[in-house]
């Protein structure tokens, strides 16, 4: 019973106890909670290692109780603001996104001559496809079998570059690290049109090696972006647990019969929360049976040597 007693200790355990056995609230609603308390477990950090760079894990002991004391007595609200006409990022995806600016800019990236990205793609035409891949500061690009089998980048000028869309420019490894971490001059540089600029900062965040200064500010840019929605907790394709953000924006124009028709996908991201990594980004054509196109990044990080 004193340990009971000690649990409870905190403000809105009473109204808690009272109201008893009561539904579990929606997913979206547990984040949103979560989001806007996050600040409370910030002071405390851990390093563990993951998917070769150490990462801070914030305790969420502080998060979930002030989280079950809003849920439990309806203080959690958030509203979504209009800015010109347009649906500004809901308050909780915003918060959620800012909270992880913050867990990027607590993290450490080793320094390393390789970046390695192991993903699998599903799509309908390709079917499910699993890739390793490593690449240098040039951008030079060496792939691995499953088996091991390394297939090398072609000599000279010959092979392909991994590059990173900013604005009207693809950038290499080196130019990433000239980029601006100021919010606004990074902003600057990206297209002036929401849904162009949040697929272009979502792309670098996906698989590029972004310093954890960088990846602060592009999750900075993903919370001022219109239309973003906070999904809530959900689990990747492999189970993984993970908190999803959506945006629907406009994807062209039929050329087939119904020649003019306006496409919009709804793209979903699905964020580790301990490390601001994204597990999984879904693109899904609104109003088709067509399945959603699907990446999940299964391994990320720098690496001494290929293979």
């Amino acid at each position: 019973m004193s340990e009971r007693g000690d649990l409870l200790d905190f403000p809105g355990a009473d109204e808690l106890i009272a109201a008893g056995h009561v539904a579990p609230p929606a997913p979206a609603v547990v984040a949103a909670a979560r989001a806007a308390v996050a600040g409370a477990a910030r002071r405390e950090t851990v390093v563990v290692p993951l998917r070769g760079r150490a990462v801070p894990r914030r305790r969420r002991l502080l998060v979930a109780v002030a989280a079950v004391a809003a849920i439990a007595a309806g203080a959690v609200a958030y509203p979504v603001l209009d800015l010109g006409g347009r649906p500004a990022a809901s308050a909780s995806a915003a918060h959620f996104l800012n909270d992880m600016a913050d867990v990027a800019a607590d993290s450490r990236t080793a320094d390393a001559p390789y970046w390695k990205v192991r993903m699998e793609t599903v799509n309908q035409d390709d079917g499910r496809v699993a890739t390793t891949t490593f690449f240098d500061r040039a951008g030079r690009i060496w792939s691995v079998d499953a088996d091991g089998t390394v297939h090398e980048p072609p000599a000279g000028k010959a092979g392909k570059l991994k590059k990173w869309p900013v604005g009207k420019k693809w950038l290499t490894w080196p130019a990433l690290d000239k980029l601006p971490t100021e919010q606004k001059a990074l902003t600057a540089l990206f297209p002036k049109a929401d849904e162009s600029r949040f697929e272009q900062v979502a792309i670098l965040l996906e698989d590029s090696p972004a310093s954890p200064e960088l990846r602060a500010a592009l999750f900075r840019i993903l919370a001022d972006t219109p239309g973003v929605k906070l999904v809530g907790d959900v689990q990747d394709s492999k189970g993984r647990p993970g908190v999803a953000v959506e945006i629907t924006r406009k994807a062209g124009f039929s050329t087939g019969p119904e020649k003019g028709v306006t496409y919009w996908t709804t793209d979903r991201y699905t964020v580790d929360p301990d490390t601001g990594l994204l597990l999984e980004t879904t693109h899904k054509i609104r109003g088709q049976d067509i399945p959603a196109d699907r990446y999940t990044w299964l391994e990320l990080g720098p690496a001494d040597r290929v293979g």
